[in-house]
């Protein structure tokens, strides 16, 4: 199933599998860096710290592409599950928010189980981003976890607090719209893929708004509302609808 209009299908293909052997690369030379054997002049312990780096990074693309390009959800929670162990060894908040934030959006949408969510909730525990929707998201599978009033990205994400408050399902199906349609993506102008398909397609690999999706889920909202919007998951929403209820705690 075709989830977006901008990508061309040879093109994406070609990423998925380019990505798909560069990471495999990339982790036989993590294994003989891990055995000692350092051919670069850069400290080995720095090689590895950024070739795990460069792992997440291809990961996180090759998921997100798979996503884009139609191919099962299945062989996408797959894609998941190795991108939340690339984050493990090198995640950190001052530089990860929108990682962490995707990770625990579509964690939230596959319905994936208390240890693999739980890895990312240990890594925030660890360096704490202090932040309203990564809290919010976090405490829908632990009630006990506190909300903060903070967001580090006011633009664009500070919108998705009016979404999360309002309790007239109406009114905040309506306010996800706004968001999706006028705030999401012109708010993601300082993101390095920004515009990507014009820029460079051979490279593009989607682009999602996975908390929308997760925002959507959680409140129980009416899915079949925002079918057809562009940036919104609607097929990870609609594999597992139902409605949850969150306790928002200040």
């Amino acid at each position: 199933m075709k989830r977006d209009n901008i990508f061309i299908e040879e093109k994406i293909n070609e990423l998925i599998k380019f990505n798909e052997m560069v990471i495999k690369e990339w982790l036989q030379e993590l294994d003989q860096l891990n055995q000692g054997i350092n051919p670069y002049k850069r400290p080995i312990e720095e090689v590895i710290r950024l070739t795990k780096e460069d792992i997440s990074i291809y990961q996180e693309k090759k998921m997100i592409a798979t996503y884009t390009a139609g191919y099962s959800i299945e062989r996408f929670k797959e894609e998941y599950l190795k991108y939340v162990d690339s984050l493990i060894p090198v995640w950190h908040s001052n530089s990860g928010y929108d990682a962490m934030l995707w990770a625990l959006s579509i964690g939230i949408l596959l319905e994936v189980d208390e240890t693999t969510f739980d890895k990312l909730v240990d890594l925030v525990r660890k360096d704490d981003p202090e932040d309203y929707l990564i809290d919010y998201l976090i405490q829908s599978r632990h009630p006990e976890w506190k909300i903060r009033i903070n967001y580090n990205f006011p633009r664009p994400y500070g919108f998705t607090r009016k979404i999360i408050e309002e309790e007239n399902s109406e009114k905040a199906v309506s306010l996800l719209k706004e968001y999706l349609t006028k705030k999401w993506y012109q708010g993601c102008r300082d993101e390095g893929w920004y515009d990507l398909h014009k820029r460079n397609i051979d490279n593009y690999y989607g682009y999602w708004s996975f908390e929308s999706g997760a925002l959507c889920k959680l409140k129980g909202l009416d899915y079949k509302e925002l079918k057809g919007l562009s940036y919104f998951p609607y097929d990870l929403v609609a594999e597992s609808a139902k409605p949850w209820i969150t306790d928002i705690r200040t």
